[in-house]
């Protein structure tokens, strides 16, 4: 299990989060919703360690790992695709795709254009580089910061179906976005708003379908 426990943390007066406590089961997928400056990519810097609470506790069980996606790519243009892969897990092309790399960059379509320079490749391209890069770590707890945003319907569904495949296989995932098509993956749906978090839909214990109004409404309310 990942959790934090009554963390905050602020950036001078501005508090972002104020005594969040999260869990996260292997795999549970969970949701987080709220406008932008709510505190999402925040409350995933500190799940990924990049960023330190100013109070409370995050922490994994036994030897978990955790990996954050960031909403903006973080990939070099004028570099191929191979040479980021490169950049991020260093060795050799052969060395380097292995057949559990390989798996992950043919379950993504990544493979179809490895030697093509990033500068080239369209939106889409870049994230699912973006993702397979993340999951070659093999984290046991994916952070996703706005996976689906200005993506078409078509490399949304393939994201989504390799997310699902993943969490099937007991991965946990953690997701901020403001995409409804994200939600129907997930167990839990959280909201944030003025640094505080709540549960707004458990479909472990409520599960069936919930209109995108519905998931609007939780946003704004």
């Amino acid at each position: 299990m990942f959790s934090v426990s009554s963390v905050s943390k602020s950036y001078g007066k501005n508090k972002i989060l104020t005594y969040v406590s999260l869990s996260v089961s292997p795999g549970e997928c969970i949701a987080l919703l709220g406008i932008n400056g709510s505190g999402k990519s925040t409350l995933l810097g500190i799940l990924s360690g990049n960023i330190k609470p100013d109070s409370g506790y995050f922490g994994f069980d036994c030897q978990a790992n955790a990996a954050l996606l960031p909403q903006d790519n973080p990939l070099i243009p004028e570099l191929t695709a191979i040479d980021n892969i490169r950049l991020w897990h260093p060795g050799s092309r052969k060395t380097i795709m292995n057949s559990h790399n390989m798996s992950i960059c043919q379950s993504l379509g990544v493979d179809s254009f490895l030697d093509k320079r990033v500068s080239k490749l369209s939106g889409g391209m870049k994230k699912r580089l973006s993702l397979a890069i993340t999951m070659m770590s093999d984290p046991d707890l994916l952070l996703l910061d706005e996976p689906l945003a200005s993506l078409d319907l078509l490399c949304k569904n393939g994201i989504l179906s390799y997310l699902q495949n993943y969490i099937s296989h007991g991965g946990s995932v953690i997701i901020a976005t403001h995409e409804t098509s994200a939600l129907d993956i997930c167990n839990k749906i959280y909201t944030l708003k003025n640094g505080h978090i709540q549960l707004a839909i458990d479909r472990n214990i409520s599960p069936g379908y919930t209109s995108p109004e519905t998931y609007i409404n939780l946003i704004r309310s």
